[in-house]
């Protein structure tokens, strides 16, 4: 029997290239061959020694003189036929293959190599950011819709909160208008002549608080405090003035004296009176001034006040002064002390009618039936304890001296007792720095001898007004 050719030396079984005990060159399968489909055929193969092995089917198959594959598997293809997902091809990247802690999900780029997607992807992706999520891009219309929902829920909170504090604060300014502002209603005058119609509030000590000591005299502390109306809910910031609890009985009809006069008077230079409290200790409770009284206040911002600003508060307190002549008052102790500063362009006179109460100082003299603040009063109330409405526009020289000098102590280093002889030998207050001579002439002329030249407060706002306006460009140059 003749073997095939392709059987080696050994022989064979029968006839055929499949009965050969051993092949002479390759075999693939139980048939010896001659060669090796490495370079052509429909399956591309590579030897394994003297075997002809398949190449993976994810192998591309190569149409020149190279091999397809040196290797049994996929990861042995020269170049792969769909995908290739690190060192081996594939037919798709994996998506949602179960990995060691998560699903797997990879995406095929340019190239036809796979890579991860993003960590966050959980149905697949189309590239490696977030935003290329297959869930995130089927959200991204509902996450524009529900970002536009939130800004228009914000925007309509924003609003609803804007009108919620909007009436409320209508709603204080009512009720602050309703404490604040005087409610008259047209009384019957059988006799024709006009009752007096200022209003007194009888406050409870369980309506007003104190927070905190603004100041303190002989007779009693002022407190800064709030003050709620029974059956409101508005917080009024007011000034408490209490009487000391050793003050005698006298002070209390002082400081009821002081309240009948402050409720009597209404001007926008004046501080109102908007209550009583009858408590074991008297209280008056007054507008509170934001910015403390005038004197402190130029001590304090005498590098931000300019010529404007003293002129306006000069002619303001002169207005207040007029007003306290006209209803017939005598304030008694004008003072840079005793005006209070509602804002930097509004300045109100107060302490109509507390000049027996003042605090025992170094500016005051002791005489007999009262104190006084020498250094601020005419010679003629020294001597003779007459107050008048010529005695008010001498204290207004001094408080327009005090002004100019932006707080400066008239007379200092001077004792009070030694003031009476100073006055009836002629001195008066020096020209300050910044004062022109005609601002300064309104000065001296306010603190001439009361007994010939005054004629009350009419005088400063004839005098004073037009000629501080007049010198407002020079003394501003000052």
């Amino acid at each position: 029997m003749v073997c095939d050719p392709q059987c080696s030396d050994a022989g064979c079984w029968g006839p055929g290239p499949d009965q050969c005990l051993s092949c002479r060159f390759f075999s693939r399968g139980r048939t010896c061959v001659d060669t090796c489909n490495l370079y052509e055929g429909d399956i591309r193969e590579y030897a394994n020694g003297s075997v002809c092995v398949e190449c993976d089917a994810q192998c591309e198959r190569a149409d020149d003189d190279s091999l397809t594959c040196h290797g049994p598997g996929p990861e042995h293809c020269v170049k792969c036929l769909h995908f290739k997902d690190g060192p081996n091809c594939v037919e798709k990247c994996p998506d949602g293959l179960q990995g060691a802690n998560s699903f797997i999900f990879k995406y095929a780029e340019v190239n036809n190599e796979c890579h991860p997607c993003h960590a966050n992807c959980t149905q697949g992706c189309i590239g490696p950011r977030l935003q290329d999520c297959i869930g995130w891009m089927d959200r991204t219309p509902l996450i524009a819709a529900g970002v536009i929902g939130g800004l228009f829920m914000v925007v309509i909170m924003v609003l609803s909160v804007a009108v919620s504090l909007r009436r409320k604060n209508i709603k204080k300014k009512r009720a602050l208008r309703r404490f604040l502002e005087t409610e008259l209603v047209e009384p019957l005058t059988p006799s024709g002549t006009a009752p007096n119609q200022a209003q007194l509030r009888i406050l409870k000590e369980t309506e007003l608080k104190r927070v905190k000591i603004l100041g303190s005299g002989a007779f009693g502390t002022v407190y800064k405090g709030i003050w709620v109306p029974e059956g409101e809910t508005v917080k009024i910031p007011v000034a408490i003035k209490i009487l000391n609890e050793a003050t005698g009985p006298k002070a209390n009809v002082e400081f009821m004296d002081e309240a009948l006069i402050m409720a009597s008077m209404e001007h926008p230079h004046l501080v109102r009176l908007l209550g009583v409290c009858l408590s074991p200790t008297i209280q008056l409770v007054t507008q509170l001034m934001p910015h403390g009284c005038l004197l402190d206040y130029v001590h304090e911002h005498k590098d931000n006040i300019g010529s404007q600003l003293l002129l306006n508060w000069c002619v303001q307190i002169a207005k207040g002064m007029m007003y306290l002549e006209e209803r017939r008052l005598v304030h008694r102790d004008l003072a840079a002390r005793n005006v209070l500063v509602k804002s930097p362009n509004h300045i109100k006179i107060t302490d109509f009618g507390l000049a027996r109460l003042l605090d025992v100082n170094e500016k005051e003299y002791n005489a007999d039936g009262g104190k006084m603040p020498i250094k601020w009063m005419a010679l003629e109330c020294i001597h003779y304890r007459k107050f008048t409405h010529q005695s008010d526009v001498w204290s207004y020289g001094v408080t327009i001296w005090e002004l100019m000098t932006f707080g400066g102590k008239p007379y200092d280093g001077i004792s009070t007792r030694d003031i009476p002889d100073l006055l009836e030998k002629g001195e008066r207050l020096p020209q300050p720095p910044i004062c022109t001579i005609d601002v300064y002439m309104v000065m001296v002329k306010c603190k001439s001898s009361v007994t010939v030249s005054k004629t009350g407060a009419p005088f400063i706002i004839a005098r004073c007004k037009p000629s501080y306006f007049q010198q407002y460009r020079k003394f501003q140059r000052s």
